[in-house]
């Protein structure tokens, strides 16, 4: 007997786990149901409103929402341009920078290796000075 009360109860559960997945899908169901009735609604309501309105007034705000987007698109070319524009010039300044540099690194170069040869030549100088004496 107390192995059927288990077997019972274990049944028990699943059917209660079962019902509680059933009362979530309708709860979920239920809300997308909700939205399409909402959706519905706003569609109804914007052709009630589009009904009231004249034609030519819609097609008047459409053609200047066409000549807005038309401006806009243009606009953006032209700052595509000058972007473009800008960034070649900024990449023959930078050329023109690294050039300098480089040349002012060799001259540094160059006039170390100078000023130790002329270092080099004081040092011999005073050397055979001093021996000669």
């Amino acid at each position: 007997m107390l192995g059927d009360a288990q077997i019972l109860v274990a049944r028990l559960r699943e059917h209660d786990s079962t019902a509680d997945i059933l009362i979530a899908h309708t709860q979920t169901l239920h809300k997308r149901l909700d939205a399409m009735k909402q959706y519905q609604d706003d569609i109804n309501e914007l052709n009630e409103i589009a009904k009231h309105r004249p034609r030519s007034t819609l097609v008047l705000g459409i053609a200047q929402e066409n000549r807005q987007i038309r401006e806009l698109q243009q606009e953006n070319r032209e700052l595509r341009l000058s972007l473009e524009e800008h960034q070649q010039a900024l990449a023959l300044i930078m050329q023109k920078y690294r050039e300098q540099i480089m040349k002012l690194i060799q001259s540094n170069k160059q006039e170390k290796t100078i000023a130790h040869r002329k270092d080099q030549s004081q040092v011999k100088l005073y050397l055979q000075t001093n021996n000669e004496r």
